[in-house]
Parts: structure tokens; sequence; C-alpha cells
């Protein structure tokens, strides 16, 4: 035993030993080689050994110098720890209300010697009721004087009884009770009590001399124990005084480095009896702790109380110490005086801690993540044998879930819950409390254990995205899997199952496999009614109670090309105006596709039913429709078009629907006199005419249509007769107001009006004259007759001006074909979708970019009248530039009776936009500069409103 416990010393000096503590606890009386359990599991030394040194640890019991060891054993190769006999609590724990014995146990490794560990065992023997109280004597004589008043009490030594708590004496009876005596007792903290015979009724020794009583004194057990004390009382003359100490306690404070048989303290008491009755005899308690009659002892005869061993070996703040005095008579009498001892603490000690966990004890615990906070966990307790600043300790906890909760004025903690636990974040926390107290410098210990967290059903399964996203295309196959929804568990949940919920319709077109979450489908979709779908899954787990956590599952359906374009109308007109801007807004088409994307996306393609090449309108995607073009509905009053809306998908889906645009009239045309003819300047009649003769009837034409064509005739000028003519306003008779005479003989000049009854109204001038003849009638034809001959000579007219039209066109298309051959020669070619409009006595060729000015010469006498200008897109070829670089003195003859100037616009000071916009260049105002043709006629402004007449006409 020497030599082993050399060497753990040197192997303690020359390797770091890790210390853990072990607690035990057994009951007394125990049986030889009582299992308490193995040290290696209990003080987890696996996680500290190396694989390779598991097998190789032995371990040893250290016995030198600690006495608690020899009541165990250990096997050196398991670790199994023994009670190796019977323990009597009663024995080695007298008089202490806790028995822990306390030795170490050696764990090293004999291999490679790396690993040694020592651990601390704490073995707690618990207290059982084994013991009956016990009287010091079990027969007692006591005299009692006869003269004793009533309340005279006589001290008894009460019985002992070596169980602690609850198994020691609870209480005294005294048999028989029909005696002139009651027993009182009084209790002390050490254990043992003083009982009191008093006196309850008259004492005659005379009478009886003498009282056999019994003392039964019954502890607290289960079942209780008694013992039991023979008390035959005398009735005498009694010593009947104990001593009495000078005070009823006493309070010192001694250094603990004070030298052993050093006096602390003198107590003195004293005894009003006579002789031995009266003589006073010290001692300490027999009824107080080892430790006491350990470390102090009193001078029977002077009351002198010594130190007779180091105080810094017990490391003890304050002691409590019973001395007693007794008188010496036979059956003395005793008192007793508390001496309170305080150490005055002069080398500090770290301070002691010690952990309780509840229930069970050990180092470690279960709590379930649904614990209450303020739950009470373990119970510390701090012990600091120091006083002043080295004995202030304070604790402090690492784990912010917990908590230290200090009692007050007191050196225990509670560690309570001080924060709900989540075992899916942590199931383990490894809980440290250390404890320091304020010495300089201050040390501390440590003390840990672990709490193993226990799940609870508080997280409901959780989806792996919250929206799932799918997309399924219409006119789907049945069934189709669809998709897949995934959901997890924080908890210790082994299933989860699917569902989806029943919230709308779409749930019944849907399965879902409740163990996968694979989601079928099991009706086909139709994008246009239903473009998308959301339901709505849940995922319940199997704890207790039932959790569920939910999740959107939407479905985006696909578009396929099965809906073509469709017309909200199935007939469509529209009105109006014919002096609309270019690029207007007249309208738009309601037209929808229920497809999307490109199979939504409509295009509108247009073409004339009535066979136009080009249409001056335009129609956008989005049903608008623009003017591209200047209308005339003089030209053309009404369009005929087929819309056919067309889809972008894959075939294309079309419709169709027919539009008509009337073009609606506005006055921009002036009247234009036929009759009388430009040609005829003045018409003769004879003086003999009669009242209401028909001189003539005044025709003029309106291109224009209702009242914008309806025209007025009106006779203006400061030579106007008004008692001579008169002029039907509406048909444009001119008759006689009167018959003529000698005397209006002469010429009356004046201007004939035809004004229309548009807003603004439009109106033609034209200066005439009547010579009233002094001929006779004979020289004249009638006004029937003049009537006839005018309507003759206004159809020959008519017909002139259709031949010479026709010969005009022939002649510009033989020029546009010469054209169109050099271009074709040069590469080159002038492109133009107009219609060349010509007037009888001149005409205008007008083109996008440049113009043309052309005079006819006429051989016949025409009226004038000048339809409206047409513009025309053109491009710009090298012939046109050459036609365009043409000098105004070079005529081109197209036939005998037209010839055609032509101007280049830089000649003519034309603005010319090359390569302009279709469109742009027809808003494009040109002002074209007065120009002379061979005969001087008068080119008037190239205005909206400009009306051009050779001659005597007026342009208004």
């Amino acid at each position: 035993m020497i030599l082993l416990s050399l060497v753990q010393v040197l192997l303690a000096l020359s390797t770091f030993v890790s210390s853990r503590e072990v607690f035990y606890s057994i009951e007394e009386e125990n049986q030889p080689d009582y299992f308490l359990g193995k040290v290696a599991e209990d003080a987890s030394l696996k996680d500290l050994v190396s694989t390779t040194d598991v097998s190789d640890v032995q371990y040893n019991i250290l016995y030198t110098g600690n006495k608690d060891a020899n009541w165990f054993t250990i096997n050196d190769k398991t670790s199994a720890l023994f009670a190796s006999k019977s323990i009597d609590r009663d024995v080695i724990c007298k008089y202490l209300t806790t028995c822990v014995l306390e030795f170490d146990v050696i764990a090293q490794s004999l291999g490679s010697g790396s690993f040694f560990h020592k651990v601390s065992i704490s073995v707690t023997v618990n207290d059982i009721n084994d013991n009956a109280p016990k009287f010091p004597n079990p027969v007692v004589q006591q005299i009692v004087s006869e003269a004793s008043v009533l309340g005279a009490a006589t001290p008894l030594m009460g019985a002992e009884d070596l169980d602690s708590g609850s198994n020691g004496i609870q209480t005294y009876r005294l048999l028989p009770e029909k005696v002139p005596f009651n027993l009182t007792a009084e209790y002390y903290a050490n254990g043992r009590s003083q009982l009191q015979l008093i006196v309850t009724g008259k004492l005659d020794r005379e009478t009886k001399n003498n009282y056999n009583l019994l003392i039964l004194a019954e502890d607290g057990g289960q079942p209780a124990k008694t013992g039991t004390l023979t008390l035959n009382i005398i009735i005498g003359d009694i010593n009947d005084n104990p001593p009495i100490f000078e005070r009823t306690m006493y309070n010192i404070s001694i250094a603990e480095d004070v030298v052993p048989l050093t006096r602390v303290l003198r107590v003195s008491a004293t005894d009003e009896d006579l002789g031995e009755n009266g003589h006073v005899i010290y001692r300490l308690s027999d009824h107080q702790a080892d430790i006491i009659h350990r470390t102090f002892k009193v001078e029977a005869t002077t009351g002198e109380l010594k130190v007779i061993k180091s105080l810094i070996e017990e490391r003890k703040a304050n002691y409590e110490i019973i001395v007693e005095a007794s008188d010496n008579a036979t059956n003395p009498l005793i008192s007793q005086v508390p001496v309170f001892v305080t150490v005055l603490d002069t080398q500090n000690t770290a301070p002691q801690v010690i952990l309780n966990i509840f229930p069970s004890g050990g180092r470690s615990l279960d709590m379930s993540e649904n614990s209450a906070i303020g739950t009470v966990l373990a119970l510390i307790s701090v012990k600091d044998p120091d006083t002043g600043p080295n004995g202030q300790v304070e604790c402090a906890i690492n784990d912010d879930n917990f908590k230290l909760k200090k009692y007050d004025n007191s050196a225990e903690y509670n560690v309570l819950l001080d924060k709900a636990l989540d075992r899916e974040k942590k199931s383990v926390h490894h809980v440290i409390i250390s404890c320091s107290d304020s010495g300089s410098p201050p040390l501390n210990v440590t003390t840990n254990f672990t709490v193993h967290v226990s799940d609870s059903n508080d997280n409901p399964p959780l989806f792996t995205k919250s929206v799932y996203q799918m997309t399924v295309t219409e006119n789907n196959p049945i069934p189709i899997n669809v998709g897949q929804v995934q959901a997890q568990d924080a908890d210790n949940t082994k299933n989860i199952t699917y569902s989806i919920e029943n919230s709308t319709h779409f749930s019944q077109w849907f399965d879902i496999d409740g163990e996968s979450g694979a989601i079928f489908l099991n009706h086909s979709l139709d994008r246009e009614t239903s473009p998308e779908i959301e339901l709505q899954i849940r995922a319940t787990d199997n704890g207790s109670p039932l959790l569920t956590g939910s999740a959107i599952f939407k479905i985006s359906v696909a578009d396929i090309n099965d809906n073509k374009p469709i017309f909200q109308s199935k007939k469509l007109e529209y009105w109006v105006p014919e002096d609309i801007l270019v690029n207007t807004m007249i309208g738009s088409l309601d037209v929808f596709d229920y497809d999307t994307g490109l199979n939504g996306k409509i295009s509108i393609s247009s073409s004339s039913i009535d066979g136009d090449n080009s249409l001056p309108f335009m129609f956008l995607a989005n049903g608008s429709i623009f003017t591209s073009g200047l209308l005339n509905r003089e030209e053309t009053d009404r369009y005929r078009i087929k819309l056919v809306a067309y889809d972008h998908g894959s075939p294309s889906l079309n419709s169709s629907v027919n539009l008509t645009i009337h073009v609606q009239d506005v006055n921009d045309n002036t009247p234009v006199i036929q009759f009388p003819s430009i040609d005829t300047p003045f018409l003769e009649i004879p003086y003999t005419s009669t009242e209401n003769s028909v001189i003539m009837n005044i025709q003029a034409t309106d291109r224009d249509e209702g009242d914008n064509a309806r025209v007025n005739y009106i006779l203006e000028g400061d030579n106007v007769t008004t008692d001579i003519f008169s002029l039907h306003n509406k048909s444009g008779q001119l008759s006689l107001r009167r018959d003529l005479r000698i005397s209006d003989v002469g010429v009356q000049s004046f201007f004939i009006i035809a004004r229309d009854n548009g807003q603004p109204s439009r109106e033609a001038i034209r200066a005439f004259g009547i010579k009233i003849s002094a001929q006779s009638n004979s020289a004249h034809r009638l006004p029937e007759e003049e009537s006839i001959k005018y309507y003759a000579i206004a159809i020959a007219i008519g017909c002139v001006t259709i031949v010479l039209s026709a010969i005009i066109i022939l002649a510009i298309c033989y020029v546009r074909r010469r054209d169109r051959q050099k271009a074709d020669t040069s590469n080159g070619s002038v492109t133009s979708n107009s219609t060349l409009e010509t007037d009888l006595s001149h005409s205008e060729i007008r083109m996008n970019g440049g113009f043309s000015k052309t005079y006819i010469q006429p051989s016949v006498a025409k009226p004038a009248w000048r339809p409206r200008e047409k513009q025309v897109s053109f491009q710009e070829t090298s012939e046109f530039r050459e036609k365009m670089s043409r000098s105004p003195q070079e005529p081109e003859a197209v036939s005998d009776d037209v010839v055609i100037w032509d101007w280049a616009a830089s000649e003519a000071g034309e603005t010319y936009y090359q390569n302009s916009d279709t469109y742009s260049s027809l808003q494009r105002k040109r002002q074209i500069p007065n120009l002379y043709s061979k005969n001087q006629m008068e080119w008037a402004s190239d205005s909206e409103n400009a009306q051009w007449t050779p001659n005597s006409d007026v342009m208004i």
C-alpha cells in the first residue's frame, strides 16, 4: 500500500491530473460488498480516454490519510465500487445530520501512462431506524423532598437515540398517569434532551414515602422504537439547585491559525446548594459532534476553553460548543451554555460547491422542451469557511437558457429555467456553474451538469417552399403528374401525411399521394377559363397533438393556339369627313383573342372589296384606325374593306369582317359656271323684247353634294338695272322684268355669282354683259330658241371635253410608258400609285417631292373647272431627277391639242422634300409662284380654296 501511494504521488507530480466528482448514496447497515456503481461510467471517463487506452486503465482507491476510504473496495479493471463492510451511520457519523464519506479514486492507463485521472467520490450514508432510544441508566433513584411545592422540578437525564432526524426521540410519556408528578422535556440541538419531573400534587412522606414510575421514550421511526427508564422516587430532601452560568451564551472570535492548547475562553457557573451539591464541575457536552471534542476541550475545575487542534485543518468558519456545568451530588444537576466561536479568516481557501440535481441527482437530467419557465433544475450550495471578502462568494452560469436565483442571506442558489428550450436548435446543454470568492487573489471553483432536452411536438411540418409554381399546357392528357411537394418537421416525427384542402372547386381535379407528396391532375385544363389554379396543400405530422403546415401549389396553364381572333361586330361602318387630316384616328376595332402571348397577339390586314390598289387607311394591331392619306369624296365616297385579324400562333388562326367607311362631304369645291361659257362674254337681245321673256338659263355645277352642291344665283354690279332684269336664284333663269324700250338700248354689264349653300359658302363670279340692240325682232331668236342653242353648245362642249380628256390620258400613259422604258434601261424606275387629274385648258401633275405644271392649248373654247388636286407618293429616281432638271422653255408635245410644260421644283420655287415620308409629305403646304404660259394665262396660288380662271374669270 505504501509503494502504491508513492507511485500515485509521483504520477500526480509528473502528469496533469483532471478531476471529476461522483456521488453515491447507501443506506446504513448494508450487506458487505454492496455494489454502488461503476466509477468509469458514472464519471464519464470514457470520454477522456483514447481508444487505445480504454482496455488498459486501472482503478485504485487512495486509502492513505483517509479513513473514510477503508469502508470501500474497487475492482481495478471494471471500476466497480463496493461497500466492503456494513456501515453503521450511528457510529461513524454520530450526532451529524448528514453522513457523507469522501475519498478519491485514481484511474490510470498502465501501458503508455498518458492517462491519469482522479475522481472524487462522495457516498451519502442514509439513516435507518435501527436504534431504539436508550437511557444512560435503566434504573434511577431520585429523592424528592416532601416540602416540594407544586411545580417544583427535579432534573432527570434524558434518553439517547443514535439515529437522527425523524428517527430520533420525539416524545416522552410518564406511567402510570395518576401520580402527583408530570414530565416535561427540553430538547437540545445536539440531539440530547433534559427531563424535568414536575410536582403536581402535595407530597406526604409519612403517607407515601416512594413512587415507582416508568418513563417511556419514543422515536419517530416507522414503526416507532421505544426505550424505558425505571424511576424510583423517594420522598425526602433533594439537590434542587443546578449550577447557573454567569451568562446565557458566549460569543468569541479567534484566528484560524491559533496555536493549539491556547486558552480562548473561561466560563463560570455557581451552585447555591451546599457541599457536594454545590461543587461545580465543567465538561463538554457529550451530545455534540466529534469535531467539537477533537478541536476543543474545557478544564473541569477552572472552566477554561482551549483549542487542542489547528483550526486551519477543519476549515470551519463557526463552531457552536455546548459547555455543561454539573454539581457533585449523587444525582447531579446540570446546566448548559452555548459558546459561539467565530474563526477569523487569515488564510483564503477556495469555496466548495455542492450540486443537487432534481429529481434524480447525478450530473445530468432530462427536460422537455416545453418545460415551463421558472422550473427548478438543481440546488447549488456554496460553502466557504473564509470570512470577510475571502468568504464572499458569487456564482455565475454559462448558459443563457438558465439562471441562478439566490436565496436572501444564504449561500444557496436554485438553478432555474430562464428561457424556453428548443430541442430543434440545441438538444444538449452543458451547464457550467462557476463560483468565485472576493479574496485577493480570488479563488474559484466550478461544477457542471448536462441537460438533455427531450422532444415535444411543438413544430409543425414546414414545406421546402411556401409557394410551389408549376406550368401545365392546356388540353393536357389525364391523368398527369404535375409536381411534388415536400415538407420537413424539426421534431422527431417520422411520418408526414400530405393532403389537399377542399377550399376551391379546383381541388376536385387533383389527387395527392399522402406519403410522397406527388400531385396528379385528373382534369383537362382550359387556359381561357382557368389561366391559373391555386391549391392549398396541407402536411400533418403524427405527433400529439397533431400539427399541420400548409403551402400554396400554383399551376400556370400554358397557352396553345386554340382560339382565333374575334371581331366584336360582324359588320362595321364609320363616317369620316373628307377633309380629315392624315394620321387622324377615326375609330377603333373591338377585336380580341382569348389566347395569350404570340397566340393572342393580333395583327390586322386589310384589302379593298372594290379592288382598290391602295387604301388611305392604317389598321394597327390594337384595332385603331388611322388615315394614311387624304380623302376626296368627289373621287371616292365609300370604301368597302375586308379586314382579316390573324394571330401569331403556329399555325396562325384568323377571322374576317367587312368594314365600310363613308366619306362625308365638306364644302371644298367652288361652283363652276357652265353657262354662259367663258367664250360668251355677252349676249345681244333686241329692245323689242317683252316682259317675262327668258333671256337665258344660267347653269353652274358643284362637285359637292347636298347643301354644299346646291347653287344660288345672284346678279351684282353697279350697272345692273334692277327694274329691267329678274333672276331666279334657284333655277338661274334670267328674264325681263318689263318690256324694253328704245331708251334701254346699250350694254348692261354685271357679275353673275353662283354661290353654294355650304358652311362657309363658296362662289364663282363671271363678268357678263347684255347688249340691248336697236335692231328689230327678226334679227334675234326667241328666248326659247336661244335656250335650245345654248343647250346644244353645252352638250358639244361636254363631248369635246371628254374627247380631250381621253387624249390627255392616252398621252400621259404614253409618256409614263416611255419613262418606264427609259428607267428599265438605266436600272431605275419611277413609281406612282395615283391617277393624273387634268382640266380642259390646263393640268397640274403633282408628285411627292416635286410637281409639274402642264398647259394644254385648247383648240376650242371650253368651260373652265378644276378638280381638287391629289398628292401622290413618289420615289425619286435618276430619271425623275433628269425630268425635273428640264427648263420651262422646253415644252413637250403630247398631241396636236396638248402641250405639257414642265418646271423643275428648283426653278418653280417649290420646296422639295427628297425621300420624305409618305404621310408627313402630304401635310406640307406648297407655295407655287405665278408663272405664265405662252398665251399669258394666269396661274393662281395653290391654296386649298383656290380656283383659277383665264381672262375675265376671277378667283375667290
